[in-house]
């Protein structure tokens, strides 16, 4: 059983850091931490060796591998799908790129206030979906209602 003490400042568990960040620069001392979180989180690395743009696509894997949400054929908006991690995931999920032959193409939308780069098989539009008007013009593109609505 670890001692007590033995996790780390996160919470998330015990993992030993491999990567110390120097001070210095001008960086303030939560911004060398938070580097130092990066550069060490299996996440983060998981995340750049299989292509995904950000760790939170796991979370969005783990979610749909519990409760099945993504089904090939649906229509997904993502709100605020900066910087498009979970966008990657529904294009795979929904088969919105219709490389599952034999199975339903789905749709895949993401709307964020800001720019974000193209994601294969996602239409992206730069939008706040708060805005008056907005309802209608998600509906539009999708070609209906959505069958999926996420935001993280």
């Amino acid at each position: 059983m670890p001692k007590k003490g033995s996790r780390n400042s996160s919470g998330r568990g015990l993992r030993d850091l491999k990567v110390r960040v120097k001070t210095a620069r001008g960086r303030k001392l939560s911004s060398t931490r938070w580097l130092e979180r990066q550069l060490n989180d299996p996440y983060v690395r998981r995340a750049k060796a299989e292509g995904y743009r950000g760790r939170a696509a796991f979370k969005l894997i783990e979610l749909d591998g519990r409760f099945h949400f993504l089904r090939p054929g649906a229509r997904v908006v993502d709100l605020g799908c900066a910087p498009g991690g979970w966008l990657q995931v529904a294009v795979a999920r929904v088969n919105a790129l219709g490389e599952k032959k034999g199975r339903p193409v789905g749709r895949v939308l993401g709307i964020d206030l800001q720019e974000v780069e193209p994601v294969p098989g996602a239409e992206i539009h730069q939008l706040d979906f708060l805005s008056e008007g907005a309802d209608e013009k998600v509906k539009g593109w999708l070609g209906g209602r959505a069958d999926v609505v996420m935001s993280d």
